[in-house]
């Protein structure tokens, strides 16, 4: 009997035991479960905590950059052009120039300036002797130097460069179509005015009412004020008198036929008297001088309504500067005798003349006409803003005299050829 319930003592304590051991097992398991869970919990929100604050702290710094950089472009002084040629115009430099970027800039006369100036101009007057502009006191290291001209190179060839040739200007601002400012005479944007005066310049109408006011018993008009100094000047007048020689009826006014006309040639009188004739003989002082197109093309003739007979720039530059089919150009004939003949045949022929004008019957877009190209002072104030914003706008000219006068063609100097 003692053996029996030792027997079953001894089973009840192994069962016993297995149970206790079981139990601690599965709470141990339990535990680690709890604890793993919990670990994970915390690990999977402080992720979720570390990439909200990396998209917070990313979102400030973004917010604060394009908030400095707003200050910064707010605040900053607008840069201030000096003009060393001493004068203002409205409609060339005015006090305050407004581009449609919307950036401002100032211009001064005063000298004492010079050296506080973000940019400073010298025109082709001051630009081939010693002087104050040349030869600075002080230059300053981030101070752009721009020549300034809206005169052919041939006057200046012979003059001495020795002031300015290497390493002098910065920027050079012309008529050329490669200097680094484009300062044409005009484009049609700044030629014709805003939208209601595209409106008016543009259509089978606006073309109409041109081709009504043809009414000069002459075919064509030329206004000439400079008459020696250079091969330009002096060819030009030949080509004229050919012209009138083989036949051609042209009404000559200007200084060098002593008959002025009355008013300037930018008023509203002189356009409707140029208005009158069917051609415009626009005659430079350059001959076949780089983009040289002044306001004898723009003015005298396409706003007067009247066709342009081009000598001066080569045809190549014209028909990159005007609207196809708006002009003559000299170089398409043979001999001064040549053109007459084409000339007294549109005179003639009022269907092929009025072709001149097809380039009027439709205006450009207006989407088109805002977006102009900025020029002259405009584009200069515009790349003094970028400069100063960016600092990424800076050049320096090794060779002026290279560009300016070797770049050009020789004909611009000299003319060795002619058919007149």
């Amino acid at each position: 009997m003692n053996r029996y319930l030792k027997w079953k003592t001894g089973i009840v304590l192994v069962f016993c035991g297995f149970v206790v051991c079981m139990s601690y097992y599965l709470l141990a398991t339990i535990k680690e479960k709890r604890k793993f869970r919990m670990m994970s919990d915390d690990t999977e929100t402080n992720t979720k905590t570390e990439v909200t604050n990396q998209n917070s702290r990313t979102i400030n710094n973004v917010q604060s950059t394009i908030r400095q950089t707003n200050e910064d472009w707010t605040y900053l002084k607008p840069p201030m052009i000096y003009l060393t040629y001493g004068y203002l115009e409205p409609h060339f430099n005015p006090a305050i120039i407004k581009t449609a970027l919307g950036h401002k800039c100032t211009t001064t006369l005063d000298h004492r300036n010079m050296h506080r100036s973000d940019a400073v101009v010298i025109r082709f007057s001051q630009a081939f002797r010693l002087n104050q502009f040349t030869k600075p006191k002080y230059r300053g290291q981030d101070q752009m130097y721009v020549y300034l001209s809206l005169e052919p190179p041939w006057p200046f060839h012979k003059d001495d460069f020795s002031f300015v040739d290497k390493d002098f200007f910065n920027w050079t601002m012309t008529y050329r179509r490669d200097s680094d400012i484009y300062f044409p005479y005009f484009t049609l944007p700044t030629l014709i005015g805003d939208d209601n005066q595209r409106k008016l310049f543009y259509g089978k109408t606006a073309v109409e009412q041109v081709l009504s006011k043809k009414t000069s018993q002459f075919t064509a008009l030329v206004a000439i004020g400079r008459c020696e100094g250079g091969d330009g000047p002096v060819n030009r007048l030949k080509y004229v008198k050919a012209l009138e020689t083989s036949g051609l009826r042209i009404e000559k006014r200007g200084g060098c036929y002593n008959n002025i006309f009355p008013r300037p040639w930018n008023s509203d009188s002189f356009r409707r008297y140029a208005g009158t004739f069917k051609f415009f003989l626009a005659f430079e002082n350059g001959y076949h001088c780089r983009d040289y197109v002044t306001e004898k093309v723009w003015n005298n003739s396409l706003k007067s309504g009247t066709v342009p007979v081009i000598w001066g720039a080569p045809k190549g530059d014209i028909g990159n500067i005007l609207p196809p089919g708006s002009y003559i150009h000299t170089d398409d004939y043979e001999s001064p005798k040549q053109l007459v003949n084409y000339l007294n045949y549109l005179d003639s022929n009022a269907t092929a003349y009025s072709e001149y004008f097809n380039w009027r019957k439709k205006a450009p877009e207006e989407v088109l006409w805002k977006r102009k190209r900025a020029t002259g002072y405009e584009m200069l104030c515009d790349k003094l803003w970028e400069k100063k914003k960016f600092g990424n706008v800076s050049k320096i000219c090794h060779s002026f005299k290279d560009w300016y006068i070797n770049q050009d063609n020789p004909e611009c100097f000299k003319i060795t050829e002619t058919n007149w």
